[in-house]
C-alpha cells in the first residue's frame, strides 16, 4: 500500500508546475445541493469544466470555526483542538469567536508554507489574524470585518495574484459570506437563500473570468469550498434549565447540537446523564465513553459530559425571542444536509466527478500541488484531481 501511495504521489507532482499557486474560496454555510440551480453560471462553468465532488463532508462539529481550521490543519477538532466557534478549555479559560492563532493546536497549512519560504496570503481565514507560535503569514487581513464584501476580497486577490513572482504568494485562501446568514434566519431553502447565492455565484464568475483575462490558469488550482450546510430547526431544548432542575452545577459549553457540561462535582456525571436523557431528543455520554468516532476527544476542551441532538432539534441555554430557522453543527454521518461543495479547476485539474470527500483531505491535497512534503500528523488523503 505504502509503494501504490508513493507512485501516486510521484505521478501527481508531474501534474504541477514548480510555481503552481492554490487559491481557496469558502462560501460560508452552502449545502451541497445548492449549487444544482441551473441559474448560477459560475457554478455551472465549474462542473463542465473542471472537477465537482458529490460533497465535502465537515468535521463533527459541522460549524464554522471547527471546519475552517480543520480544511487548513489536515487534521480533527481532536487534535486541533478547535472543538466549536465558542468552547471552554479548563486551563485557558473562555475561546469565543477569537481570531487567535494560538488557540490552534496543530500547525496551519500557511505555517507550515511559510517556515519554508513559501509565501502565502488570506484574507479572512479563521486562525489567521495572527501568527502562529512566531510563524506570521506573508499577507493578511486583520481583524475580521463581517461588513467587507466580496468585490474588495475578489480586487485584492487580484493584487495579490499580480505581483512579482518573487513576491507573489503561492497559497490564498479567503472566506466569503456564501449562504449563512440568510439560511439561519430564513430556512434552509427560502428564495433568500438562492437570491444570495446568486450574488455569490457572479462574482465568483468575475473572480473566474479574471484570473483567465490574465493568462493564469496555467498555474492557478481553485478550491471552492464551504465549511457546512445547513438543517430546518424548531424545536429548542433548553439544557442550561434541564441540569438547573436537577441541581446539577457546571459550567456550560454549549453548541447548537453539541454540548460540553464540565462538572463542578464529576460524581455527579450518571445524575447529568439521566436528566439530560429524559428527554427523548438528547443522547448523553460521559467523557471516557465518547464515541471516537465523533473525533471530539480534548483532554482540556471536552467536557465531563457531552450531551449531542439532531435536527430539527437545536441545544440552547434559555429562552430566546428570535429562533433560527435554519441551523448547522450536526453529525454529518448521519446528516448529509451538513455536507458542503467541492470544486476544483485549473492547473492540474481534469474535468470529472468525483465521490464525497473530507474536510481534512484540502491541506494534504495543497501541498501536494506545491510540491511541499506532508507532515505525518495529517490524517487526511491527497485528492485525486487529475
Amino acid at each position: 500500500m505504502k509503494l501504490i501511495l508513493f507512485f501516486f504521489f510521484l505521478f501527481s507532482l508531474t501534474s504541477y508546475s514548480s510555481e503552481n499557486i492554490v487559491l481557496v474560496v469558502s462560501m460560508d454555510g452552502v449545502r451541497h445541493d445548492y449549487v444544482d440551480q441551473p441559474d448560477l453560471e459560475a457554478f455551472r462553468f465549474l462542473n463542465e469544466n473542471g472537477l465537482k465532488a458529490k460533497s465535502l463532508i465537515p468535521v463533527y462539529q459541522s460549524s464554522t470555526f471547527p471546519s475552517h481550521v480543520s480544511m487548513a490543519t489536515g487534521v480533527t477538532p481532536e487534535k486541533h483542538g478547535i472543538m466549536h466557534n465558542s468552547f471552554y478549555d479548563r486551563s485557558k479559560g473562555t475561546y469565543s469567536y477569537s481570531g487567535e492563532a494560538d488557540w490552534i493546536q496543530s500547525p496551519p497549512i500557511w505555517a507550515i508554507l511559510e517556515k519554508q519560504n513559501i509565501k502565502t496570503a488570506t484574507y479572512f481565514w479563521v486562525g489567521s489574524e495572527t501568527d502562529w507560535r512566531g510563524i506570521d503569514i506573508s499577507y493578511s487581513k486583520a481583524p475580521f470585518d463581517g461588513e467587507i464584501g466580496e468585490e474588495e476580497k475578489l480586487n485584492e486577490i487580484i493584487n495579490w495574484l499580480t505581483l512579482k513572482p518573487e513576491l507573489r504568494p503561492r497559497l490564498i485562501m479567503s472566506w466569503w459570506r456564501g449562504t449563512d446568514s440568510v439560511s439561519h434566519r430564513m430556512g434552509s431553502t427560502h428564495p433568500f437563500v438562492f437570491e444570495q447565492l446568486r450574488k455569490q455565484d457572479k462574482i465568483l464568475k468575475k473572480l473566474i473570468d479574471e484570473i483567465g483575462d490574465l493568462g493564469l490558469w496555467n498555474e492557478v488550482t481553485l478550491f471552492v469550498v464551504s465549511d457546512h450546510g445547513m438543517s430546518d430547526v424548531s424545536n429548542f431544548i433548553n439544557i442550561k434549565k434541564i441540569l438547573n432542575d436537577s441541581s446539577i452545577d457546571a459550567r456550560i459549553s454549549l453548541g447548537p447540537a453539541v454540548g460540553h457540561i464540565f462538572l463542578n462535582n464529576k460524581e455527579e456525571k450518571d445524575k447529568a446523564i439521566q436528566a439530560l436523557e429524559v428527554n427523548q431528543y438528547l443522547s448523553a455520554w460521559p467523557i471516557e465513553n465518547l464515541p471516537s468516532a465523533y473525533n471530539m476527544y480534548h483532554k482540556d476542551r471536552t467536557g465531563d459530559v457531552v450531551v449531542t441532538t439532531t435536527a430539527p432539534n437545536m441545544l440552547v441555554r434559555g429562552i430566546i425571542s428570535n429562533p433560527p430557522k435554519g441551523m448547522h453543527g450536526y453529525n454529518p454521518k448521519i446528516n448529509d444536509e451538513m455536507d458542503g461543495i467541492f470544486f476544483a479547476y485549473g492547473s492540474g485539474v481534469r474535468n470529472k466527478k468525483i465521490g464525497k470527500i473530507d474536510q481534512i483531505d484540502i491541506a494534504p491535497t495543497i501541498l501536494n500541488i506545491l510540491r511541499v512534503k506532508i507532515p505525518e500528523h495529517m490524517t487526511g488523503r491527497i485528492i485525486n484531481l487529475n
